[in-house]
């Protein structure tokens, strides 16, 4: 028997446990030698029943009674309740023990344990502070805040969804969480949350909820797991959001994408049936157009060689404006021609010797070059990546034009010079600034232009000079612009009156 009791005190002082013996009747108390420390007395200091009753907090007094009572009917005696030390500090104690009786049932002696349960209800009571907090901050917000157990059960959903549905805790309890998800959502929203609660990843959903009034409103669901120190879930906290005015912006704007994109389809099939009729204007013009503006020449000529003698001064002149009219006419169609071809043509990129190009273009205007005593300075071009049919084109209308526009008495002199810069490091923004850039500057001594024209130059019959001037339809310059274009580059011009022009221009090695 005293080893038996000795391993129970010995346990009891381990698992920091009081062990006491109470006579009823005597109301003497035989307790275990930590049971003094427990309630901050003296070692030494005897201690009954009275003594214990004293220092229970006033409040738990009533606690302690009704356990006594029940014991007498049931023999079990529990319960919790705080003491104070004297030092004034308060703990919690939990007491169990069993309740004996003699033949008459006449209660005689109580048996029982009493444990420090201080740092045990501390935790709890800032675990329900944290909780009633939280709480408190859910009921604030107008999201659904929910949070449901390690296996994917709810148990708790703020007051905000309880406003929302308009249905009591009572009847969620009862009837489940599911009734309020639209009937078309529920199988995948069973889904979504089953897949999270299984592998752990965050739950993500959208799906429609019940309003009291009958309407449904989309909203998005979005819940964590919380775990522990070891990573194992232990609850899951969810909130879901009203999104129905993003849902409905973003209908209105599919909506509007639709018909947006019908309205361009519609315009490009009118661009098409607009195209159609431009090649049959282009076709009509280089060849029905042209007929009749051939016999005006010939005949107007065949006038003027007829018989000189009989024909007046007078009627002389008007003949040469016919045929210079006609000639002019004929000029003005063969550059609408080209502008055209310009915009509709196969735009077929090729590797090719720009030398070689600017090469036959300079021997196309050798006749004009020689008249004027003109200087072109060609410096090399290397090679380049364009529509070869385009760039001849564009080097002929620009030095075409530094030969026609020059200053009366001034011999033209021309430099055609190039050079290639990363799209980056040029001084103005780029579409393509990792690209380098094939850079072609085209100068010339001619009369030049005001710099405020620097734009108005490349519009479609722009003309900055008088016709009696300088022959010319005005086309020359927006033909050049669209080939410019048509290479995905860009254009600058910048001028002076008097002082000659400078073109430059910036092609993409695409």
């Amino acid at each position: 028997m005293e080893e038996a009791e000795e391993r129970v005190r010995l346990a009891s002082q381990i698992a920091e446990i009081v062990t006491w013996d109470l006579n009823v009747s005597t109301q003497e108390l035989i307790y275990s030698d930590n049971l003094p420390t427990l309630f901050g007395l003296d070692k030494n200091q005897k201690i009954s029943r009275a003594h214990i009753l004293e220092q229970i907090y006033p409040d738990d007094i009533p606690v302690i009674e009704k356990a006594f009572a029940k014991a007498i009917k049931t023999n079990i005696y529990k319960y919790e309740a705080r003491i104070i030390k004297p030092d004034n500090s308060i703990a919690w104690i939990k007491v169990h023990g069993k309740m004996f009786f003699d033949e008459l049932k006449n209660p005689v002696k109580m048996l029982g344990i009493v444990m420090d349960i201080t740092d045990e209800k501390n935790r709890q009571e800032v675990l329900m502070k944290s909780e009633e907090k939280f709480r408190l901050l859910a009921d604030s917000i107008q999201q659904f805040v929910w949070t449901s157990d390690s296996m994917g059960n709810l148990n708790y959903f703020n007051q905000a969804l309880y406003n929302y549905s308009g249905l009591t805790k009572i009847n969620i309890n009862q009837n489940g969480w599911l009734q309020i998800i639209h009937p078309d959502d529920r199988e995948e929203n069973i889904n979504r949350w089953m897949e999270s609660i299984k592998t752990g990843k965050e739950f993500l959903f959208e799906h429609r909820f019940l309003r009291h009034d009958g309407q449904y409103r989309w909203y998005a669901s979005h819940a964590i797991p919380q775990t522990d120190a070891d990573g194992k879930i232990q609850m899951w906290v969810g909130t879901s959001t009203d999104i129905q005015e993003q849902k409905d912006s973003t209908d209105l704007l599919e909506k509007q994408v639709l018909e947006r994109t019908e309205e361009l389809e519609s315009k490009n099939k009118d661009l098409i049936n607009m195209n159609i009729e431009l090649q049959s204007f282009a076709y009509i013009s280089s060849h029905d157009l042209q007929e009749p503006l051939r016999k005006i020449q010939t005949f107007a000529s065949r006038l003027t060689d007829l018989d000189e003698q009989n024909i007046s001064v007078k009627a002389k002149g008007y003949l040469e404006r016919i045929e210079f009219s006609a000639k002019r006419m004929q000029a003005l169609i063969q550059d609408l021609l080209t502008y055209s071809r310009t915009n509709s043509a196969d735009r077929t990129f090729i590797k090719t010797n720009l030398d070689e190009i600017a090469e036959e273009v300079i021997m196309d205007f050798s006749d004009r070059i020689e008249e004027k005593n003109a200087v072109i300075d060609l410096h090399p071009l290397g090679e380049g990546t364009v529509m070869p049919f385009q760039f001849r084109q564009l080097l002929h209308n620009l030095i075409g034009n530094a030969l026609k526009f020059s200053r009366k008495d001034v011999p033209p002199h021309v430099q055609i010079k190039a050079r290639r810069v990363l799209g980056n490091k040029l001084d103005f923004k780029v579409d393509y600034p990792d690209k380098i850039y094939f850079c072609l500057r085209i100068s010339d001594n001619g009369i030049g232009f005001d710099d405020e024209y620097k734009e108005r130059i490349f519009e479609v019959f722009q003309r900055l000079n008088t016709e009696s001037e300088f022959l010319g339809t005005g086309i020359g310059l927006a033909i050049v612009k669209k080939i410019v274009e048509n290479h995905k580059g860009i254009i600058k011009a910048h001028s002076e009156k008097g002082k000659g022009a400078t073109f430059k221009i910036y092609l993409p090695e695409l």
